[in-house]
């Protein structure tokens, strides 16, 4: 699947490229001669006698030498593979894909390794852009991000780019990301699955275990009934409380190990109809991540996706260790689900 984004995430590069091509011919606007005959210094400025002529705009022949030379931009890349702590990552394997066929065709593909110090490079091919892509077993991809490097990213060198990567150099390598995999221990592990959930309160119990203890209190209210016809937002609130342990939010995606402090008696998402419309602001879905510690000491990870409108329903995914004092909340796919 993160191979499939990342691809996906290269596509859309194409996309803008051509785009970008199609944009600056519309945008060119001709310079009048009288800017053109103009010196450094402007009471010097020097006006031809002869009629100001408007440069002719790009002609189609032109535009499309641009585009097919963007797609032979000369390509040196530098990059180096590390960990989550920072340490280089020896033997990592990387994909280099090319764009370098304008009209059509899959990106020309290379291959390089890791050396001791984590650096990898390529010199000598072309494309308008590059997508990097490292791996290594024992460790984890992290997702592709259109705006930063991760475990992967595309590095254009036949257009400008604002918003993406720096292009690289020997002395400043692109830093690529691996999260190593630590000690492994049985989690039980619930989800993905969609629990209904009452929007008046009703209390939603779910069991981490899978018995009748270490249990997680859900509730919504929820005041979508009766609003008057065409208004899109209303007010709702959630609250998520563990019985017996306390919860706190779990910002970073690939924090594995439970912290030892920290912990609040509940959470909740409060979203009054008065907030806009847009990023942090208004929204009937919300998508939450904890750390979960129960008062034996036992601990778990939850990630939940609160949907306040039509049906009313959270999708729940939790791994609890019910090992008493083990923080470990890495989850092992191979090993059996010691779920009863």
């Amino acid at each position: 699947m993160q191979k499939r984004r990342f691809f996906i995430l290269l596509a859309v590069c194409v996309v803008a490229v051509v785009m970008w091509f199609i944009l600056t011919r519309k945008t060119e606007k001709a310079v009048p001669a009288v800017i053109r005959n103009q010196t450094t210094s402007p009471s010097q400025t020097s006006v031809s006698s002869a009629p100001a002529l408007a440069t002719p705009p790009p002609t189609a022949e032109s535009q499309k030498r641009r585009f097919l030379a963007a797609y032979l931009t000369p390509i040196s890349f530098y990059g180096k593979v590390v960990d989550q702590h920072g340490e280089p990552v020896f033997g990592a394997d990387i994909i280099l894909a090319a764009n370098d066929k304008p009209l059509g065709g899959n990106a020309t593909e290379y291959t390089r390794k890791s050396d001791r110090t984590g650096l990898f490079s390529i010199s000598e091919i072309r494309g308008v852009n590059l997508g990097v892509e490292v791996s290594k077993l024992g460790y984890l991809g992290i997702p592709p991000d259109d705006l930063k490097i991760t475990s992967s990213g595309v590095f254009e060198y036949g257009v400008p780019s604002v918003t993406g990567p720096r292009l690289p150099d020997q002395s400043n390598p692109a830093i690529f990301t691996l999260h190593k995999i630590g000690i492994l221990e049985p989690l039980v592990k619930i989800g993905e699955k969609n629990f209904r959930i009452r929007r008046d309160g009703t209390p939603l119990l779910i069991s981490l275990n899978g018995k009748n203890s270490h249990q997680v209190v859900l509730r919504c209210w929820t005041k979508d009934l009766g609003r008057p016809e065409g208004q899109n937002k209303y007010d709702w609130n959630f609250e998520i409380a563990p019985k017996d342990g306390g919860i706190q939010i779990r910002k970073d995606g690939f924090g594995f190990e439970a912290p030892t402090e920290g912990y609040q008696p509940y959470d909740t998402i409060d979203m009054p109809a008065t907030l806009p419309f847009g990023f942090g602001g208004w929204d009937s879905n919300v998508n939450r991540s904890y750390f979960i510690r129960f008062d034996d000491q036992t601990f778990a990870r939850v990630n939940l996706t609160m949907v306040a409108g039509g049906d009313h329903f959270v999708v729940w995914e939790s791994y609890y260790n019910p090992k008493p004092n083990s923080r470990n909340l890495e989850y092992d796919a191979t090993k059996p689900n010691p779920t009863p």
